[in-house]
């Protein structure tokens, strides 16, 4: 069921609780209702992606994102007065008061090589409609100043090395009544100088003018304003920023199952490596392998060495590794090289007999495991005659790594699927 189906469903007054994953706008509002995500991302190529119509609407826990057009286009118009708590917005928005009007900040800040044995300081001009406040839970990072007026302003970024090579991969936030997040990345090096007063980032001109003023239609409550809010206490240090890309697994969180179609964000579920097992029941004398490919962003191989199978048992950057003692494949998505920029895992029955294809295995399941336990579960229930099937892809999205459950594929075997990717294979 798509988004718009379930707002149409929903009984005024009602609540819809949406799973983690991403949902496809654009949508309205349009009957007094709470959208309700839980790690939940709504998108839509161009703005508005969510259109409140109505009084007695709610937003709480979304994120929602333009993704092709222009950022100064709008995410979320709000028409009417509507109740909004913890919303991240990637785009403009309208009907928000002050918030309203274009960001002029980062979406990635690429910090290139950084001397790991002492400050490295960079410089960066933002320009946004309503203060906000800087914040970054990595040891290491502090900005000056934290929290930066309307308009534009000047900020120093400060990255301390730890003394030894390392990874840089984390995530700013700029938290107003709404949120908004730069990613940044770069590499410590022994050997590298320090940097010095780099300008990294230079806003735009901006013209608010259009922007209404005056009363808000919306009632935020993710965060005071940034002159209300006092001195934080000071943050836990870890030895290393790199350790900060994945916050530890929770011991006793739920298994993730995912549907078909559905895509989230892997960070929160596996940290930044994983195994993956496809089990079930087979019903005949089946062979069956997995397949990994590592593709650009064209989707083509990167030849013969991008495919990862029980020939091939290491990709040439050392991220994906099949294991022929049990099957699984693991993937280290911090060893992934840069060009890489989707991982498709698919699994192919061996044998030249199409009558042994996956309607001979009961119970499918694509399993992702970290730190020993399952954390993702995706049944691949109603395949039939499928010789070769795609159980998932990993890809990059807005600086980070997501999965989308698949569970299709081709009767024809694994030569199509080849040669789709840029692999000529013989049939």
């Amino acid at each position: 069921m798509n988004l718009s189906e379930i707002i149409a469903g929903m009984p005024e007054g009602g609540t819809a609780a949406l799973p983690p994953g991403e949902f496809e706008g654009p949508v309205v509002i349009s009957r007094p209702m709470t959208l309700r995500g839980n790690n939940t991302t709504v998108w839509a190529k161009h703005g508005s992606v969510i259109t409140v119509t109505s009084p007695g609407v709610a937003l709480e826990g979304l994120r929602v994102e333009i993704t092709e057009g222009d950022l100064s286009e709008t995410a979320i118009e709000a028409l009417c007065p509507v109740r909004a708590a913890d919303i991240e917005v990637l785009g403009s928005v309208r009907g928000f008061g002050g918030e309203d009007g274009i960001s002029e900040i980062p979406r990635t800040l690429q910090l290139g090589e950084l001397s790991a044995d002492g400050e490295n300081t960079f410089r960066m001009t933002v320009d946004i409609p309503a203060a906000a406040r800087l914040v970054c839970n990595a040891a290491g990072i502090r900005f000056s100043p934290e929290n930066i007026p309307a308009g534009k302003s000047e900020v120093t970024l400060t990255v301390t090395g730890s003394g030894s090579p390392a990874l840089v991969y984390t995530e700013i936030l700029v938290e107003s009544k709404l949120r908004r997040r730069i990613y940044l990345c770069g590499r410590f090096s022994v050997n590298a100088p320090a940097v010095k007063d780099r300008v990294i980032f230079t806003a735009q001109p901006v013209d608010r003018s259009g922007a209404p003023a005056g009363q808000s239609n919306v009632t935020l409550t993710l965060n005071q304003p940034p002159e209300s809010i006092t001195a934080p206490a000071p943050k836990p240090s870890t030895d290393v920023i790199t350790d900060v890309g994945a916050a530890p697994l929770p011991e006793n969180a739920p298994v993730l199952r995912l549907t078909r179609g559905q895509r989230v964000p892997l960070a929160q579920y596996v940290g930044r490596s994983c195994e993956m097992f496809l089990t079930g029941r087979k019903l005949g004398g089946l062979d069956i392998d997995p397949y990994v490919f590592m593709l650009n962003e064209k989707e083509q191989s990167f030849g013969d060495g991008g495919l990862v199978f029980f020939g091939n048992e290491q990709s040439p950057d050392g991220a994906v590794r099949y294991h022929p003692d049990d099957g699984r494949v693991s993937v280290d998505f911090t060893k992934v090289d840069d060009n890489v920029k989707r991982i498709t895992v698919a699994y192919s029955v061996y044998s030249g007999n199409s009558t042994k294809n996956f309607s001979l295995v009961a119970e499918p399941r694509f399993s992702l495991y970290a730190g020993g336990k399952e954390r993702v579960q995706f049944d691949m229930d109603g395949l039939s005659g499928e010789v070769t099937v795609v159980a998932a892809e990993f890809y990059i999205y807005k600086g980070e790594w997501r999965i989308s459950a698949v569970g299709a594929g081709y009767r024809d075997g694994l030569v199509k699927l080849c040669n789709r990717y840029g692999i000529e294979v013989s049939g």
